[in-house]
């Protein structure tokens, strides 16, 4: 990828996606692949807002079975696969688990019933995926074996548990970049830091939008056949930005809090437990530590304003220390907080949760407003990201009157997601550098998957010990388009994802990218003071340092 904003320039474009989250990132991916001239702009970084707050399930739905939602169990089983398929080394199963009480909804024959269920809808779930990706069938444990894993519920009315498999991303943001990098391979012309200051209107149309280079100072034109606003929390405000009524796409929104936990008594399962409240958690284990949401509450106001508060902290940890007798989780067990916006369908009653935009939102303007080239995306989830896209492409296709090719992107590998057998390219690799340590090894095959093999051409024009370290940086920053030293660090390897990486990490990614970019001291100076002090970590880095 390249930050080209001369190539954004000349157009017209087919289309133009207003936001790089994953919505955007899915859309741009499935317009590029299918023969629309794309352009995306985002006004942060990659994946630097709503998308950046995720907690790292891959859904099959199993919840949405309760309700009675089928259309969405089919979607939700269909798109998992598909994610498993397309980023094996993204994603992969988790088991997870839901302890047993009682003799109604909750109790285990009830969720016995429920996972057969969900088992016969997804008979074909795993219809070619490589072994290590498949999703195994749900089951019931006993009170004695959900007590082995779970040894602190002691209470009596526990009669054993629910056990399912669904999906766990690796790393989420790592997923929207692939998406993106797909695009860009396929002729897409992408820009981070690239704010949208207003909409371009001809009569009652849209061609295109007005844009801000957020490094550079200049502004410029983005001309194109149509324009998806995919803009997230920000989707209302562009279109209030046009000057004239206009029906909303979010309407009302809500803050989703989740965080990165230590010191949690159980990294083996993926557990789904109750707060005194009667609300429910999940704790995820990722990458050494577990994942701790989700957390909600009304919000109001500009999305650009918007901070976790103290009364936010201390109402989330008590609620979290409930769900588990004994545990006693403090701040300083908190490694890091993911935050973003997210609709929901109303103003939240006193006292209780927002209730959640349940279903994706695609607005056409011609219909709603009599304003011709524009379409808004509302997304709600991670795993179903692609399958939007697919509609929106398809309707953006058509209002242009382009004949385009059929969507492959449930079945096309992203980048570095192209081998056949997990297991065995693991111990391909372990066998061909014998040399690296394994916990060195298996992060950046799950980083980059194939492209690893790229990182170690690199690594062997270094020396060591940081011969590895220095090669994967150079690679993300030749390869990935990150332009703070936030972006390296928090959003393309990862190495910040659980708390800001130690010292000696960081000087590392700082001279790196200062020697790649051609900072001078001070330039490196700032940048690594704005990773160090941000006041919040899934922010960090998302503007530049001076």
């Amino acid at each position: 990828m390249k930050r080209d904003l001369k190539a954004l320039q000349t157009g017209p474009h087919d289309v133009l996606i207003v936001g790089g989250g994953i919505y955007g990132a899915a859309v741009a991916r499935e317009a590029a692949t299918r023969g629309l001239k794309t352009a995306l702009v985002e006004q942060a970084d990659f994946c630097s807002g709503t998308s950046a707050n995720s907690l790292k399930i891959v859904h099959g739905g199993l919840r949405y079975l309760q309700q009675a939602d089928l259309p969405r169990v089919f979607e939700s089983i269909r798109e998992r696969s598909n994610v498993l398929r397309v980023a094996p080394h993204l994603a992969a199963p988790v088991p997870c688990l839901m302890p047993t009480r009682g003799c109604l909804m909750k109790s285990r024959p009830v969720m016995a019933f429920g996972l057969l269920v969900n088992d016969v809808f997804s008979c074909a779930r795993n219809r070619g995926l490589d072994r290590a990706r498949r999703i195994p069938n749900g089951r019931t444990l006993s009170r004695r074996a959900c007590l082995g894993i779970l040894p602190m519920l002691q209470e009596k009315r526990i009669t054993g548990a629910a056990q399912w498999y669904d999906g766990l991303a690796y790393d989420t943001e790592r997923l929207a970049i692939g998406m993106l990098k797909a695009a860009a391979g396929a002729g897409a012309t992408l820009a981070n830091y690239a704010q949208v200051q207003t909409l371009l209107v001809e009569g009652d149309r849209v061609v295109g939008a007005r844009v801000a280079d957020r490094l550079g100072g200049a502004n410029f034109d983005v001309r194109a056949g149509l324009v998806v606003n995919a803009a997230g929390p920000w989707l209302d405000q562009l279109l209030a930005g046009l000057g004239r009524p206009m029906a909303e796409a979010t309407q009302h929104l809500a803050l989703a809090m989740n965080l990165v936990v230590k010191n949690w008594p159980v990294a083996t399962h993926a557990l789904g437990l109750q707060s005194n409240l009667n609300r429910l958690y999940f704790f995820m284990p990722w990458r050494g530590a577990v994942m701790a949401g989700t957390y909600y509450r009304e919000f109001t106001g500009s999305p650009d304003d918007f901070r976790v508060t103290d009364e936010d902290f201390a109402t989330y940890l008590a609620s979290l220390n409930s769900c588990l007798p004994g545990t006693a989780l403090t701040r300083a067990d908190v490694l890091a907080v993911q935050a973003g916006i997210v609709p929901s369908l109303r103003p939240a009653r006193p006292d209780r949760e927002p209730e959640l935009l349940r279903h994706y939102r695609l607005v056409d303007h011609a219909r709603r407003d009599g304003l011709e080239g524009l379409l808004s995306i509302c997304g709600i989830k991670f795993t179903t990201a692609r399958g939007v896209a697919e509609k929106v492409v398809d309707a953006a296709a058509a209002k242009i009157g382009k004949r385009i090719a059929s969507s492959t992107t449930h079945c096309t590998p992203l980048p570095g997601g192209d081998m056949p057998d997990w297991t065995s390219f693991q111990r391909e690799m372990a066998a061909a550098h014998p040399e690296v340590a394994a916990p060195d090894l298996e992060r950046l095959l799950r980083l980059y998957g194939s492209a690893a093999q790229d990182i170690f051409a690199i690594a062997a024009a270094h020396k060591p010990p940081d011969a590895l370290l220095r090669a994967e940086l150079q690679f993300v920053l030749r390869e990935e388009m990150p332009q703070t030293l936030g972006d390296l660090v928090f959003r393309r390897t990862g190495l910040g994802s659980a708390g800001r990486p130690d010292a000696a990490v960081l000087r590392i990614c700082a001279e790196t990218m200062g020697a790649e970019r051609g900072w001078n001291a001070e330039r490196i100076r700032r940048e690594s003071a704005a990773v160090e002090q941000a006041p919040d970590l899934w922010q960090a880095g998302c503007f530049p340092a001076g």
